[in-house]
């Protein structure tokens, strides 16, 4: 059952990517997004432990649960700083070498050994992710050199958020705790940036912000889990690569809903998706 859990989680979790973007579109407020985000998913994992029964308050699952929150909130911030002041075309693809890193660690420390046929499928799977984002016609000078910094940290603290989830699971610790802690530390230090930073937001872009934001938390609370549940079972240097199209769904999404056009790359992507899928469970 874990590659299926495996399957869903890109899915779901890239749902809440494009709301995000569907934030962005309809002007709400970046930091009142976040702020819904992660108030909706810490409610998710709440509700999740009342009913599972797996709630732990311990110093290794809060230990874990900063890991996942400086990965996911901090990562996010970082990341939408370096669209700032770089191309997507390149701030997107060197983010997601993370999931390099995620492959490194299983294999590296817990012993982790795919088929030859595993492995090509892996490939194309990472390939697939890289190229998602790439726009041939983007500018891809880089004038600003706090750039290459940005991108360097945003793809450490995402290799937590991911990563960790997988050093959390060894360790014996509930993913579900893990996470709920990462959204609830991640919820507050939004609460805090809101408070010092933008108590002056314009009414309507907050509320585009939170609603969205709200709405986009439900998904990334389904994404996560199902990430965490297939991380028992499955091996992290699969698992991962699949989450990692979340990208993909987040841009079929916009090309739908927003008639963006599908490129030659992103066609080659979508290809390479579905290739590498068969090819990593044969």
């Amino acid at each position: 059952m874990w590659f299926l859990w495996a399957l869903l989680s890109p899915l779901t979790f890239g749902v809440s990517g494009f709301l995000m973007k569907a934030s962005s579109a309809r002007l709400g407020s970046v930091p009142h997004t976040l702020w819904g985000l992660y108030l909706s998913g810490t409610l998710g994992f709440a509700v999740w432990l009342a009913f599972s029964g797996a709630f732990r308050l311990d110093a290794a699952v809060l230990l874990g649960g900063v890991a996942v929150s400086l990965g996911s909130a901090a990562g996010n911030w970082l990341f939408m700083l370096a669209l700032q002041r770089g191309p997507a075309s390149l701030t997107s693809p060197l983010v997601n070498t993370n999931i390099l890193l995620v492959i490194a660690i299983s294999v590296a420390f817990y012993g982790e050994r795919l088929s030859a046929m595993e492995w090509t499928g892996v490939a194309l799977l990472v390939l697939a992710v890289f190229l998602i984002p790439i726009d041939p016609d983007e500018n891809l000078s880089i004038r600003d050199r706090t750039w290459y910094g940005l991108v360097v940290t945003a793809t450490i603290l995402f290799t937590f958020r991911n990563g960790g989830l997988k050093v959390t699971d060894e360790w014996g610790l509930a993913g579900e705790s893990v996470l709920f802690y990462g959204y609830l530390f991640s919820l507050g230090w939004m609460t805090v940036e809101l408070v010092r930073k933008h108590p002056r937001t314009p009414a309507a872009s907050a509320r585009n912000g939170l609603q969205w934001g709200l709405a986009a938390g439900i998904f990334s609370f389904a994404g996560m889990q199902l990430y965490a549940i297939a991380l028992i079972e499955g091996p992290a240097s699969i698992v991962a690569p699949l989450f990692a199209t979340n990208s993909l769904v987040v841009a079929l999404l916009s090309i739908h809903f927003f008639r963006e056009r599908l490129s030659k790359l992103q066609a080659a992507s979508l290809a390479l998706l579905i290739v590498g899928l068969a090819l990593s469970r044969m």
